[in-house]
């Protein structure tokens, strides 16, 4: 995988990511201040690996780390969408 898809998978994923938190604010209060929260998607193993590695190489000293796991990722949030040109 390259880094440009490493980059663009978890740009998404943490988007999606970001807005699960928006729906569930309970979810920050289990995040230590400063934590480095690391992506893991069951659905995406080389995905999991890569990001796992990545932070272990860029933990810094004394920092809590938050392994999110993801089930699954839906294609799009979107579930409907009418565009309309003026």
């Amino acid at each position: 995988m390259t880094r440009e898809e490493v980059f663009k998978k978890n740009q998404q994923l943490s988007t999606e990511f970001e807005l699960y938190l928006l729906e569930h604010p309970e979810i920050e209060d289990n995040i230590p201040d400063n934590a480095m929260i690391v992506l893991v998607p069951d659905y995406d193993k080389e995905l999991a690996e890569k990001n796992i590695e990545l932070a272990a190489s860029n933990k810094e000293p004394g920092q809590a780390v938050v392994y999110v796991r993801v089930e699954k990722l839906r294609a799009s949030r979107i579930e409907g969408l009418t565009l309309q040109v003026a």
